[in-house]
């Protein structure tokens, strides 16, 4: 795949590109002057159908393309125990197709999958890496692991491919824009709804959040690489992850003092049971990001408190007396990261 001229643009294939992130995908790589090619995972309006366990379909699809990003994939922990064949099927079976259509056609390809991959870590292993043991607890978790391990089997050393196991995603790529289904949406729902902000005991899981268009981003600088005059068939993984952890009750901490700087009115914040006992509680959950800054110069640069400050005054208008900025403070400034449940990765 030769770099971009001014006269030839590469043309881009993304799967799921009516996603949440496959939808920032789209648009970012077209801020980055690519031409784009995006295909929904079942009948759309806008763009084509593409269903990931359709082997021919996949293999014509990926044939018109320089490069391709896969961020089809049934997401969630619900969905996917729910429906676990179906699950298996597009997660984990689906990315093997994908990824041996792009191997077969010479495409490089870009690959979305989860940090549910991971499970409960082990403290004492040290900040959550590519090369961390994966132990994934949950049908989302260990299909997307399949996934993961399918597209580097089938390109290493074949075509180039770049897997990104994504920490909770959250936010908007602009207004009007689907939202996240992270716990740091579902609190700024609620706390513009003038709602409670519910946290299941003991509030000690910790999450690590990523905005998504820091993750569109991560998607068009893999590509990018790719572009380049010289390039190895080798596979990279990285965990996408801002590198700066959160526990449930802070992230309602900062919603709350934000709501309360922006109205001047207080916010509840309750504990309550948990829905499941059997579940573990993640304690600790740290990312490394350096080896995504290091290596591919990908630099997640969205806070939280900043996305909270600003989205809540954006959507609650001119009302109260505060400054529209969460200024609660956000521990001692490391950027360390976690993942929970009250915000398994989705």
């Amino acid at each position: 795949m030769a770099a971009m001229s001014e006269t030839e643009r590469e043309t881009v294939g993304v799967l799921g590109a009516t996603g949440y992130v496959g939808r920032a995908a789209v648009a970012a790589l077209r801020e980055r002057g690519y031409e784009v090619m995006p295909a929904a995972g079942s009948d759309h309006e806008e763009f084509p159908a593409v269903d990931v366990r359709d082997r021919g379909a996949v293999r014509t699809f990926v044939d018109d393309v320089d490069a391709l990003v896969n961020a089809a994939g049934l997401v969630g922990i619900d969905a996917c125990e729910a429906n676990p064949a179906a699950a298996l099927e597009i997660n984990g079976l689906g990315a093997a197709t994908v990824a041996w259509a792009c191997a077969r056609a010479e495409v490089p390809i870009v690959h979305l999958s989860s940090v549910a991959t991971v499970g409960v870590p082990d403290p004492d292993e040290g900040p959550i890496t590519a090369a961390t043991e994966r132990r994934p607890g949950t049908a989302y978790g260990r299909t997307k692991l399949l996934g993961e391990r399918a597209v580097r089997t089938v390109t290493n050393g074949r075509v180039p491919s770049i897997t990104y196991s994504a920490t909770n995603v959250y936010g908007r790529r602009e207004p009007g824009a689907p939202a996240g289904n992270s716990v740091l949406d579902f609190y700024l729902e609620r706390a513009v709804a003038d709602e409670t902000l519910t946290v299941h005991r003991p509030g000690t899981q910790e999450l690590d959040f990523v905005h998504v268009r820091d993750v569109a981003a991560a998607v068009a600088r893999a590509v990018d690489v790719f572009s380049g005059d010289q390039y190895e068939p080798e596979t990279r993984s990285y965990v996408l992850g801002r590198g700066r952890s959160y526990s449930v009750l802070e992230v309602a901490g900062l919603v709350a003092d934000g709501y309360r700087r922006r109205t001047g009115s207080p916010l509840g914040i309750e504990l309550r049971a948990p829905p499941s006992t059997d579940e573990p509680t993640v304690e600790r959950f740290d990312v490394d990001p350096e080896p995504l800054r290091s290596e591919l110069g990908v630099d997640p640069e969205r806070t939280v408190s900043e996305w909270i400050g600003t989205e809540l005054e954006r959507r609650l208008g001119g009302t109260g007396t505060g400054t529209g900025t969460a200024t609660a403070k956000e521990g001692n400034g490391e950027r360390r990261s976690q993942d929970s449940n009250l915000g398994q990765p989705r």
